[in-house]
């Protein structure tokens, strides 16, 4: 999460209510008015939304409660409704994954933001040019949503956020000074136009994508040589460690190659340092060098012992933890308790309101869902295990190689998981041509409106009556509610100075009747 929205605290978001229990004795069941009463409250309950409608783009500052605060806050409020909960519901998404961009209603300013609300920081981005070119606070009702894109790496994603603040810097700072159009405007009107970057942001983004797909290239390349480098090197070393360690274990090995004799050679060339005769500079030259190379000897004997073990312990450990995945079809029953596990989950989230299970059904489900959730670790760690055993990726693997090569270079950049989200497709007009890979969306801002029902007073209360009066029906109760119909009376006409005239005309003449 980023930072500046670390500190939020909502409510717990509201729930279904649980299914109204209608298994009454008859007692109950005698007085149908209690028992409507009852059942419209229940109605009227689940009829309402269970998230907001609107999308929230602002943050609010009360919404922040700061940890050494100790004063009483007001209640928490609930969660609103942001574009995260469009693009990413499971929030699953890495920091610099998604970029927001906002756009203002009346200026057509951009603002980009990693996350999901701005704060009245975001407006540091816009540069001040004159009277009225840079809002004090950020206003809920002039900041709407303009564009969301979705990065496969966050690494890619902070760089695209990085070029188009750049780009858009330029547009602000560098226009054609020299242009006659621009140099007849007066000073409000080109005030206005260099603050109109909504066609230039749509541009910008365009041409990045552009960008990191011929970059893409380069770092593959870059990438290829340093694991073909990586490669041989470490075969190169291990091989070498390998026969090391096994000369220094064999029987017919030589002196040199003997732990246990070098420990002897260094005691004795130290011993000799000490010696009176020993004490001019040849001599102490050429004591000093026989045992730094012996010393040399033995440390890359214990080096190559040690590794050789800890690679056979490593080996053993990984090939006992891969048994599940060398079974036959163990990918299969990968994706089946997948599949099981995402059923389980969605039968708990949203039960069937018509026939809904009963605790021990939903405890029997939360039960089976963890057991298939561990099986799924188990699994995905065995697979992890087989992949470091058969390509060889495990750390203690990497730990012979030279400190510049330990770190790898970055992952290259990719258009497949690329995807633009728009709150309006028209804004695709201000660029011609786009990455082949690149997909375009639309975000689902109305959606959750469209599938709300809006209703007159008049025509709620009558959809609740026939809810209640059903469900009565199914107990063997039929209950008319009457003068219980709480309907909105029509508002009064209004008056006029006209009406209150009368419609007589005192100064036409009479036509007395013949």
């Amino acid at each position: 999460m980023p930072r500046n929205l670390a500190r939020l605290r909502f409510r717990a978001p509201r729930s279904l209510p649980k299914p109204l229990d209608l298994s009454r004795p008859e007692a109950l069941l005698a007085k149908p008015d209690v028992l409507a009463q009852q059942l419209s409250k229940h109605v009227r309950q689940i009829s309402k939304p269970l998230t907001p409608l609107a999308v929230r783009t602002v943050l609010d500052p009360g919404w922040k409660r700061q940890p050494a605060k100790k004063t009483k806050t007001k209640a928490l409020p609930l969660k609103p409704l942001s574009l995260r909960d469009l693009v990413d519901p499971d929030r699953k998404a890495k920091h610099g994954t998604i970029i927001y961009v906002f756009r203002n209603d009346k200026s057509n300013q951009v603002i980009y933001s990693l996350s999901e609300m701005m704060e009245n920081y975001h407006l540091e981005q816009l540069p001040f040019m004159g009277k009225h070119s840079k809002p004090p606070v950020l206003r809920p009702d002039e900041w709407l949503p303009y564009f969301v894109v979705k990065f496969p790496t966050p690494e890619q994603g902070h760089q695209a956020f990085r070029k188009l603040r750049e780009y858009r810097k330029l547009h602000e700072t560098t226009w054609d000074k020299t242009h006659p159009q621009w140099l007849k405007l007066s000073k409000e009107k080109r005030m206005k136009k260099i603050m109109d970057q909504a066609a230039n942001s749509v541009a910008d983004l365009a041409a990045i994508l552009k960008h990191q797909e011929k970059q893409a290239k380069l770092m593959r390349k870059t990438l290829d040589e340093h694991h073909a480098r990586t490669t041989a090197l470490l075969q190169k070393r291990w091989h070498e460690i390998n026969e090391l360690a096994a000369m220094s274990t064999a029987k017919d090995r030589r002196d040199g190659d003997s732990v246990k004799w070098l420990n002897t050679q260094i005691s004795n060339l130290t011993w000799q340092q000490g010696l009176k005769h020993n004490q001019d500079d040849v001599n102490q030259r050429r004591l000093e060098t026989a045992k730094r190379s012996h010393e040399i000897r033995l440390r890359k004997i214990e080096f190559a012992q040690r590794k050789s073990q800890q690679f056979k312990e490593w080996e053993e450990k990984l090939s006992k933890q891969a048994t599940l995945a060398n079974e036959p079809g163990a990918e299969e029953r990968l994706a089946e308790l997948k599949e099981d596990h995402a059923i389980l989950k969605e039968d708990l989230a949203n039960p069937d309101p018509e026939n809904p299970p009963t605790p021990e059904e939903i405890e029997a489900d939360r039960a089976k869902m963890k057991e298939t959730h561990t099986q799924i670790q188990r699994l995905e760690a065995a697979f992890t295990a087989k992949d470091q055993l058969d390509n060889q990726t495990h750390y203690i693997f990497r730990t012979i190689l030279p400190r510049q090569l330990k770190k790898e270079p970055p992952q290259p950049f990719s258009m497949d998981g690329v995807t633009v989200s728009w709150a309006d497709l028209r804004d695709l007009e201000y660029v011609g041509a786009w990455p082949r890979k690149v997909v375009m969306d639309i975000l689902p801002i109305k959606n959750i409106r469209q599938d709300v029902a809006f209703l007159t007073q008049n025509e709620y209360n009558a959809v609740v009556e026939d809810e209640v009066s059903t469900l009565l029906r199914q107990q063997g109760i039929d209950y008319d509610h009457g003068e219980a119909r709480n309907e909105v009376p029509a508002a009064a006409k209004k008056m006029s100075v006209l009406d209150s005239v009368s419609k007589l005309n005192p100064f036409a003449k009479r036509v007395e009747a013949a």
